[in-house]
C-alpha cells in the first residue's frame, strides 16, 4: 500500500506544479498588461495637455494679430487716443482670456500683507495708519482655479513711531 499511497501523493505534486507556474504567468500578464496601461493613459495625458495648449494658443495668436493690427496703425496715425484705445482693447481681451481659462487677478492694494499670496519688494514708513498694510502694487498676483499662479509684489506699509525721528 505504501507504493500506491506514493503514486498518489507524487501524482498531486505533478499536478499542482502546473497551477503554479499557471499563476506565475499569469502575474507576469497583468504586471505587462497595467505597464500598457500606465503607458496608454500617459500618451492619452499628453494629447489632451496638447489639446487645450492649441485652444489657448490659438487664442492668443489671434490677440497677437490684434497688437500687429495696433502697431501698422502705429505707422501710419499718429492720433495718440486711437492707439491707446487700440490697446487697452488688446489688453481688455487679454483679461477676458485669462478670466475664461480660471486665472483672476488678487485684490492687493490696502490689504493685509499676506506672504502665502503676495511677495514684498519693498517697505514704506508712515507716521498714520496701520503695519503691514499694501500702500502699492508694483505687479499683480494671479490665482488658477484658486491656486497661485504668481504672487502680487507689492509695497508693504511699516509704521514709524512719532518720537522716534528727531
Amino acid at each position: 500500500m505504501e507504493e500506491k499511497e506514493l503514486e498518489v501523493k507524487k501524482d498531486e505534486v505533478v499536478s499542482e506544479a502546473p497551477q503554479e507556474v499557471d499563476w506565475e504567468i499569469k502575474y507576469v500578464r497583468l504586471q505587462a498588461e497595467f505597464e500598457n496601461f500606465r503607458q496608454r493613459l500617459r500618451r492619452e495625458k499628453e494629447e489632451w495637455q496638447e489639446i487645450a495648449n492649441a485652444r489657448l494658443l490659438k487664442e492668443i495668436v489671434d490677440i497677437m494679430d490684434n497688437f500687429y493690427l495696433a502697431l501698422e496703425s502705429i505707422k501710419h496715425n499718429r492720433k495718440k487716443d486711437a492707439i491707446i484705445e487700440g490697446v487697452q482693447m488688446i489688453y481688455k481681451q487679454f483679461e477676458n482670456l485669462l478670466q475664461k481659462e480660471g486665472v483672476t487677478k488678487i485684490d492687493a492694494l490696502g490689504k493685509p500683507f499676506d506672504p502665502s499670496v503676495h511677495e514684498a519688494v519693498g517697505i514704506e514708513e508712515i507716521e498714520d495708519g496701520e503695519d503691514n498694510l499694501i500702500v502699492k502694487e508694483i505687479a499683480p498676483g494671479y490665482l488658477f482655479k484658486n491656486r497661485l499662479l504668481r504672487p502680487a509684489k507689492v509695497i508693504v506699509s511699516k509704521k514709524i513711531e512719532k518720537g522716534g525721528r528727531e
